[in-house]
């Protein structure tokens, strides 16, 4: 499996390469599945929740001020550079 597209077939999901946080993730496979599933998904997905809470307590906006640059890899989609301005709460 090619990670990059991974959550990316537009057969199943609807806008893969935009992010809504409204999107039921019942059936990616960013943690893999089964045998091959990562035993750490769970400590991530806490951390995860964790930090989106604390940055919704204390962050009012966030917005792009510049053009995302990206981080070419075989295996992982991901961005070099976000350039973003925080608004606090």
């Amino acid at each position: 499996m090619f990670l990059a597209a991974a959550n990316r077939d537009p057969r199943r999901w609807e806008a893969p390469d935009s992010y809504d946080i409204t999107r039921r993730t019942s059936g990616h496979v960013g943690y893999g599945s089964g045998i091959h599933m990562c035993v750490g998904q769970l400590v991530a997905r806490l951390e995860g929740e964790v930090m989106m809470a604390a940055l919704a307590r204390r962050v009012a906006r966030i917005e792009m001020t510049g053009e995302p640059k990206r981080l070419f890899n075989n295996t992982l989609r991901g961005l070099e550079k976000l350039p973003v301005e925080i608004t606090p709460a």
